[in-house]
């Protein structure tokens, strides 16, 4: 091992294999909440390992994001360069919302107990400090198909590629081994698709239902989902890394995915969902949008694991994405944020 990757920033486990259950819960952090939601991040990793012990074969884990308000009250330093609100796209009927969210726990495991056994340590810690914006209990569908019946995340990279899909290089100093997740929750009209005749199902996601295999793209229409969600770059795909889950509620007649795509830039995220809502060229949307409705939109920064550490304990953490003040009367400069401590400041 060189020296460089002695010290590199250790990921958050965005790139864990796909689970057969999840959980997806989105906070607002209350005014005043900043230390009580610091004490959780700084204790986090030991509520994992205390959960995750009791089946050691669960593979229960926790990424953490933090919207891009939350980023500033909770660190006072400046945002990883693509921190933004979501952006809101309305097309005609389409409409891709922004909602708010300052904290997301995208919890997974084999077992939803042990998801929820996590969440439920997460907002008790929590408390007061926080208001629960979204939640969403995720379940695999057979072979991992979503609620439409097709298998979802055939084309994920794995191994390297996701590492190279998802986590964040040099390009961003001080932020490496971070990630961007974007999540929505869509809520699909089953009556309506399960009138659509299969062939037609099958142009509108661009792969066979049956054996899950992509159409030719001598035979696929220009709207199919697959293909307006493939960005190319100077003849290179860009791929980003899902983790989507089906949910739903027979008795109330709710069925719905949960989107969830993890990026080194929310760019190539940013626009997949261009394509889908105001289409390529303008007009040739994803049809699949004719029986899906997003509900929610939000754009979060998953923080390497050291660098979430640092938030945790409100310390100075180095980045070299930060430029220090000059140096006078011969202090020494250490290339940190020279945040100090935040814990207990307002902010």
């Amino acid at each position: 091992m060189n020296a460089a990757s002695a010290t590199a920033p250790e990921p958050q486990p965005v790139i864990n294999p796909l689970t057969g259950a999840a959980i997806f819960l989105v906070v607002l952090i209350k005014p005043g909440g900043e230390d009580s939601v610091r004490d959780l991040i700084a204790d986090l990793p030991g509520l994992l390992r205390a959960v995750g012990f009791r089946d050691l074969e669960g593979n229960l884990s926790c990424v953490t994001g933090i919207g891009p308000e939350a980023w500033d009250r909770l660190t006072g330093v400046p945002r990883p360069a693509g921190l933004h609100p979501f952006l809101e796209i309305k097309a005609g009927s389409r409409h891709a919302v922004s909602t708010p969210g300052d904290l997301l726990f995208h919890i997974r495991a084999v077992r939803m107990d042990l998801c929820f056994e996590l969440a439920t340590h997460i907002m008790t810690r929590l408390g007061s400090a926080v208001t629960v914006a979204d939640e969403v209990h995720g379940f695999r569908y057979f072979d991992d198909r979503d609620l439409i019946g097709f298998v979802d995340g055939t084309e994920n990279p794995v191994g390297a590629a996701a590492g190279r899909a998802a986590l964040i290089g040099a390009e961003e100093p001080g932020f490496e081994g971070g990630s961007y997740v974007i999540v929505q929750k869509y809520l699909h009209d089953l009556p309506a698709w399960n009138a659509i005749p299969i062939e037609q199902q099958q142009n509108i996601v661009g792969r066979t239902k049956l054996d899950d295999i992509e159409l030719d793209d001598a035979v696929k229409p220009s709207y199919a989902h697959n293909a307006l969600t493939t960005i190319t770059v100077d003849g290179e795909e860009i791929k980003i890394v899902r983790d989507n889950m089906p949910f739903g509620a027979p008795g109330s007649g709710e069925y719905g995915t949960y989107f969830i795509g993890y990026a080194r830039s929310p760019a190539t995220t940013e626009q997949m969902l261009n394509n889908m809502f105001v289409g390529l060229p303008e007009g040739n949307y994803d049809r699949l949008l004719d029986i899906s409705t997003a509900v929610t939109g939000s754009l979060f920064f998953v923080p390497s694991q050291t660098l979430l550490d640092s938030i945790g304990e409100g310390t100075v953490i180095p980045a070299a994405s930060v430029i220090s003040p000059p140096v006078t009367d011969g202090a020494a400069s250490d290339g940190s944020l020279n945040i100090g401590s935040l814990r207990g400041k307002a902010q």
